[in-house]
């Protein structure tokens, strides 16, 4: 069990090296190639930014976002309490529910040992 946990950690630290290092090639890369151009120090910067600003605004784009307002909730249930509240009086339905609860109480079966 620990030598497959151990191996799946190993192949994602590769992973991760491999993806981490092609980057760095490929920015290394664009930089080398912009070099002649603009100069080393205007190639690091560019090259940088290539891969640096779309992320960044990304990011900036998914956090600024609000989340959707939830539906609104139905208006049947608000109905049916609001005419429970005009037409019955609350120590009635407080009762009726404390007498089915009892009724189900007494009535379980109970398991014969």
């Amino acid at each position: 069990m620990f030598a497959r946990i151990g191996a799946k950690l190993l192949l994602a630290m590769v992973g991760v090296a491999l993806i981490f290092f092609g980057v760095g090639f490929i920015i290394l890369g664009i930089a080398t190639a912009l070099g002649p151009y603009m100069g080393a120090a205007w190639g690091d910067v560019i090259a940088g930014a290539i891969f640096l600003v779309p992320p960044l605004i990304w990011a900036l784009a998914v956090a600024s976002t609000r989340p959707p307002k939830p539906a609104p909730a139905s208006q049947i249930l608000a109905t049916l309490i609001a005419a429970a509240m005009k037409e019955t009086p609350w120590l009635a339905l407080v009762s009726a529910g404390l007498a089915g609860a009892a009724d189900l109480f007494l009535k379980r079966n109970k398991s014969k040992k």
